[in-house]
């Protein structure tokens, strides 16, 4: 029976779930109120025909339910976790609630922006991506430095706030994501490698770069460099800060979850550029989409992290 102390009992997994269901009720009376149409749109650029009907793009659309059932599967699992002991990603805390909800928000996001192809989901779209990959990043921070639980969500909720009014003005998405990404991997690098800064340094650059060129069809290493010096510069201090803080006194069991979600990703950064309109992958009339399938595929990797992070043994 569904009562008080039932819905009490799974708080975080009700609460998005109402939260969600308010979402889906704007996106629907938006589409009322202004007609029974979407107005100011342009297509995504990721192949699938456009259709004129509330879901503009169906199946890049709907495939992005797969983020929402990770966040709500993971916020579901919460029960069954222990508020007791020291908080993280296998306890009831916020981090463990924020890694939820950023995996929801991908989604949510990347359904406005494909399903209706305006400009303000587009932007939904790309601050849900920042809420997702900036989770691990400051969740890595907050147990190197030692933050409190508060500390993590006033820094990342306002971190998040300043990446959503950035990505409301300029083209940042780029270059955000290839510098969070960095960043993490440098975490995770100095896990088993703090006192070898170079390796901190050169391993994840070297993997941006390969992204880069990939995603970036024409490019070289130096326009890499021109475009990222920023981003370069800031691994390398990090790479630094990293060497010189109190030893990192964690561990974390890399296989399988770790590689399983790091593999889905970089399966899915393959597919990803072929799938977009005129790729050899692309046939817009296809129930089969490419971009679909890097949705997939990258819910899977949210799973796969999830998992690896709560691997983790603490010695501090």
């Amino acid at each position: 029976m569904i009562d008080n102390k039932y819905i009490q009992d799974r708080k975080e997994f009700f609460s998005v779930l109402f939260a969600i269901t308010a979402i889906f009720l704007i996106y629907g009376l938006t589409y009322i109120l202004n007609g029974w149409e979407w107005t100011g749109t342009s297509a995504s650029g990721y192949c699938e025909r456009v259709r004129e009907t509330w879901i503009r793009e169906p199946t890049n659309t709907i495939s992005n339910l797969a983020f929402v059932f990770v966040g709500m599967y993971i916020l579901w699992l919460a029960q069954y976790d222990p508020s007791e002991g020291k908080p993280s990603l296998s306890t009831r805390s916020w981090f463990l609630t924020l890694y939820g909800i950023s995996c929801v928000a991908v989604g949510m996001g990347s359904f406005a922006m494909h399903g209706f192809n305006t400009g303000w989901g587009g932007w939904l779209d790309v601050t849900g991506m920042m809420m997702y990959i900036s989770m691990p990043v400051f969740y890595n921070f907050s147990r190197f430095l030692r933050w409190s639980e508060k500390e993590f969500v006033s820094y990342y909720l306002g971190a998040n706030v300043i990446f959503a009014l950035l990505l409301w003005q300029y083209s940042l998405l780029t270059f955000l994501w290839g510098a969070l990404i960095g960043i993490w991997l440098s975490q995770e690098l100095a896990l088993k490698y703090q006192k070898q800064p170079i390796v901190i340094f050169l391993l994840p650059t070297s993997i941006i770069l390969f992204l880069f060129l990939y995603t970036s069809p024409g490019s070289t290493p130096i326009d890499f460099i021109l475009s990222e010096f920023e981003a370069i510069l800031l691994w390398a201090a990090l790479a630094f800060f990293l060497y010189k803080i109190e030893d990192i006194k964690l561990e974390r069991t890399h296989t399988p979850y770790f590689w399983l979600g790091f593999g889905s990703y970089f399966l899915a950064t393959i597919i990803w550029q072929p799938s977009k309109t005129d790729g050899v992958l692309c046939d817009p009339d296809s129930l089969a989409q490419g971009h679909a399938l890097w949705h997939l595929l990258g819910a899977v990797s949210m799973w796969c992290f999830y998992k690896y992070f709560r691997t983790e043994i603490d010695n501090y």
